[in-house]
């Protein structure tokens, strides 16, 4: 295995070819693991190239597979425990544990937010441009993931993440460590008046994570605006990690729906996971 540092908040591993990402701030490993991966060392080509983790962009689910199992190997992981939920950008948070399992090769649902305290039960997302907004309980040994996306955000599903875990595991938001993954920068991230209209009819600070970058468009801060909705709730901001990997700038790591994507052809999601540890 080889690692390296990519910034101040993210080790990047390579091992045997499979590149993923971590967030070393977040978890003792011994407790919860967690990566995000990238688009490095599957067996996916075309515009999926190579560790496309969707089955449902048109790549091959053959390979798809393959890749899965790449990852989760590398992870040391079981791949037939995971769980993930079908994302419709939406704010329905699901649990998974005993009594609330995926039927063999299904998802848990329509849902963008997916919690957990089932030891050895791996939980994933998969993004190509939407936030990955990684939670750690490490009071209650719980984690959460949500995907923001920007009708995500408007519509609170990080938060509303958290706040189920407080419901379902007794977290409290002063006590969890939270990582905002790689996701389309403000940078790069240009909306239109409609965009612009619901984040300020919503957030009274709606207006600072606009900026204005020409006729009608905006730059959006979406790891802010997220940021900003976890800070409210009562997550400390020390415990807030914020790696700022773009992925437009960063297209040989990551996917980017907007760049890539076309009438031609989609392109290949990353995940985040995490799992308890047994």
């Amino acid at each position: 295995m080889k690692t390296d540092k990519l910034g101040a908040e993210t080790i990047r591993e390579d091992r045997g070819g499979v590149v993923t990402l971590l967030f070393p701030r977040l978890a003792d490993p011994k407790v919860m693991r967690h990566a995000v991966s990238t688009r490095l060392g599957g067996v996916s080509g075309e515009n999926f190239g190579s560790l496309n983790l969707s089955l449902k962009v048109g790549d091959n689910p053959i390979r798809v597979r393959e890749n899965r199992d790449l990852l989760f190997r590398s992870l040391d992981m079981d791949q037939s425990r995971l769980v993930t939920v079908n994302q419709v950008h939406g704010d329905k948070v699901l649990k998974t544990g005993p009594e609330h399992r995926p039927e063999p090769g299904e998802n848990l649902g329509d849902g963008d937010g997916l919690i957990t305290n089932e030891p050895g039960v791996p939980i994933a997302i998969l993004v190509a441009d939407c936030l990955p907004v990684m939670i750690f309980d490490p009071v209650h040994k719980a984690i959460g993931l949500a995907h923001a996306g920007w009708r995500g955000t408007v519509n609170h599903v990080a938060p509303k993440t958290l706040l189920t875990m407080g419901d379902e595991y007794g977290t409290k938001a002063e006590e969890v460590r939270v990582a905002l993954g790689p996701c389309i920068g403000p940078c790069c991230y240009e909306v239109g008046a409609d965009v612009k209209a619901e984040f300020e009819e919503v957030f009274p600070w709606g207006k600072e994570v606009l900026t204005l970058s020409g006729r009608e468009r905006w730059k959006l801060d979406l790891p802010e605006a997220n940021a900003r909705q976890l800070l409210e709730i009562g997550v400390k901001a020390e415990n807030l990690i914020r790696p700022g990997l773009c992925t437009v700038e960063n297209m040989g790591l990551f996917y980017s729906h907007r760049v890539e994507a076309s009438e031609k052809g989609q392109t290949g999601r990353v995940g985040a996971v995490m799992m308890v540890v047994e």
